[in-house]
């Protein structure tokens, strides 16, 4: 039994020792200028909790913080300089103070986060990070240069996302506008198979077109509407009116509606829906001695959007299933715009 006790007193006497060898540390306040009072309390709090979660370091209470300073009659607040920052360390007798500032360079976030030596009177560990201006970012900001400057691992994917600026637009780095866009001017071209692909190459004699090659060249515009946008993914509507058929002495126009969705992480996307067409039939067929009328029929396309700084390239390839069985039409097409972010106060 006097063995057991003996064991528990050591055991609790080494937890203590390990205990007490932590060193210290306390975050007194960060230089957020351009931000509210709030704000910069939360960056503090959120430094606060990754600093105890990290068990490396004993982080002192903000209760502790701010009793002794109302009894000593002390604001421990705006005390960036090393003659302030030592004084107030060991007047809480801490043997670390954490500070920082975060500052807007440009179309940058700085921010910067300091590890101050209380005993030494200097900065020993300090790192920089400059992130895209996004507002409602700050904590991930202060979290990502906190663990830079520990050596702690983050996830690099999302580093990149916050502080690379042409990235996809995402929840992270685009809050307020976080659906990748594709609208702009379409071209490209279409192929036609099978049945109809021989009536094109017929003399106009016998309801044909004389086109030998059965391609038809497309222009149009895609408008587009993103009705849900969760995470990486926005599903979306898209209307998209064309004219095709001019290189063949031709005029064909066409309107597509599509449903669809994207991925604003990757710029892949699927999309389905009608598509009504204005030609000439006689009999149900393509011929050109018939009358205008109306046909309509179900496209199927795929696509991705391809960045080049704040250019955005949307290229999509569709397939239309044949009413005859053998009259496959398929084609590509392409686009580009420029979708500039929307910030806080545009």
């Amino acid at each position: 039994m006097k063995n057991l006790l003996f064991v528990i007193a050591l055991t609790m006497s080494a937890f203590s020792v390990n205990a007490q060898s932590k060193p210290s540390v306390a975050v007194l306040d960060f230089d957020t200028r351009g931000y509210n009072e709030v704000e910069r309390y939360q960056i503090i709090q959120k430094l606060s909790l990754e600093m105890i979660n990290m068990s490396g370091y004993e982080v002192m209470d903000n209760y502790d913080i701010e009793y002794i300073s109302e009894r000593d009659e002390k604001d421990f607040t705006g005390c960036f300089s090393r003659i302030c920052l030592k004084e107030y360390g060991e007047q809480l007798e801490v043997d670390f103070i954490l500070t920082g500032s975060m500052n807007l360079l440009g179309e940058k976030v700085s921010t910067t986060v300091r590890l101050f030596d209380v005993t030494e009177g200097k900065f020993i560990k300090s790192t920089n990070r400059n992130y895209v201006d996004v507002p409602k970012n700050d904590l991930l900001m202060a979290e990502l240069a906190l663990k830079d400057m520990l050596g702690v691992e983050v996830d690099p994917e999302l580093v990149r996302r916050v502080t690379v600026a042409n990235d996809y637009d995402n929840i992270l780095n685009n809050p307020f506008d976080r659906t990748l866009v594709a609208e702009g001017p379409r071209m490209g071209f279409g192929f036609v198979t099978g049945n109809n692909a021989r009536i094109l190459a017929k003399p106009s004699a016998e309801g044909g077109w004389d086109q030998q090659i059965p391609l038809n060249s497309q222009f149009g515009y895609q408008f587009e509407k993103a009705y849900i946008t969760t995470g990486n993914w926005q599903a979306l509507a898209e209307i998209v009116p064309m004219i095709s058929g001019l290189e063949s002495n031709r005029f064909i126009p066409n309107l597509t509606i599509l449903n669809g969705l994207r991925s604003n992480n990757s710029g892949w996307e699927f999309a389905f829906g009608p598509t009504i067409d204005v030609s000439r039939t006689l009999d149900g067929q393509l011929d050109s001695r018939g009358e205008i009328s109306f046909s309509t029929a179900l496209v199927f396309s795929v696509g991705k959007t391809v960045k080049s700084g704040e250019m955005n390239f949307p290229i999509n390839a569709f397939l239309i299933p044949p009413k005859d069985g053998t009259s496959y039409r398929f084609g590509i097409s392409m686009g580009w715009n420029s979708a500039k972010k929307k910030r806080l106060f545009d």
